[in-house]
């Protein structure tokens, strides 16, 4: 995890599909086109790839197609010419990429947590107004969550900066934008190949946070379901109405 702390969190609501997540342990994945925001996630995308990219967008594409290092080697030298002519059939390659990259964003699944457990319009608009609660989270590193960046502008995204030898690891990082109006929501995600669908947690429940209205029965169904997990720490969310704003208290 990359600069967000011990912990990330994850709103819900009190129903059926929070109690099936907690017995189960697994989590559903959204694809971006189900968003409550029409633009999230909404490329800008430049499907001309770069004359000096050509050999190693090839090589990329070769590889994903299951070939050989040698195989490769050997297509590389029918595509492109020692004076480095690149002929129609590599070009034609090269236009499939970016379709097949479209493809890809259209299939993933997304996880969306945040940096905050005491944002109140987040309580209010994801948690049930205040009727549910606020998952902590131990997200693992293998799952490389991202963190959001807030833009004006769909930025322009060229398929060939995902071999770029100074980007990251984590292939999907790119997606990672929405428009600055949602910059409170300080968000994180986790990124998974195929989404609408559910994934195992990417990580290990740390603390549960009860919202300031969520009925004591239903506090109680929580605990019951996490009983044999005793490092599980309960808190709840209380006003403060001097300053307007809420409080987290152990339980």
């Amino acid at each position: 995890m990359k600069d967000s702390g011990n912990m990330l969190y994850k709103y819900y609501p009190y129903n059926e599909y929070l109690l099936e997540m907690l017995l189960t342990k697994k989590a559903w994945f959204s694809k971006p086109d189900v968003f409550n925001d029409p633009f999230d996630c909404l490329l800008n995308f430049d499907p001309k790839i770069p004359a000096d990219k050509y050999e190693k967008c090839l090589r990329w594409q070769l590889k994903r197609e299951g070939r050989s290092q040698c195989q490769i080697d050997e297509d590389i030298k029918k595509l492109i010419s020692q004076d480095g002519i690149v002929n129609e059939d590599a070009k034609r390659i090269i236009d499939g990429i970016a379709a097949s990259t479209l493809d890809v964003i259209s299939r993933i699944g997304v996880w969306c947590l945040t940096e905050s457990n005491v944002d109140v319009t987040m309580w209010a608009h994801y948690a049930e107004n205040h009727k549910g609660l606020c998952l902590g989270l131990s997200i693992s590193r293998e799952a490389s969550p991202e963190r959001v960046s807030y833009v004006a502008e769909a930025p322009i995204v060229n398929f060939s900066e995902l071999l770029d030898d100074k980007q990251d690891d984590n292939e999907y990082k790119w997606i990672f934008s929405k428009h600055h109006d949602w910059r409170n929501e300080k968000e994180w995600r986790v990124v998974v190949p195929e989404g609408n669908r559910l994934w195992p947690i990417p990580g290990t429940i740390q603390t549960v946070t009860f919202g300031f209205r969520m009925d004591e029965n239903k506090r109680g169904v929580i605990k019951q379901i996490l009983f044999d997990e005793p490092d599980v720490e309960y808190f709840e969310a209380v006003r403060n109405p001097g300053l307007l704003q809420l409080e987290i208290k152990r339980i």
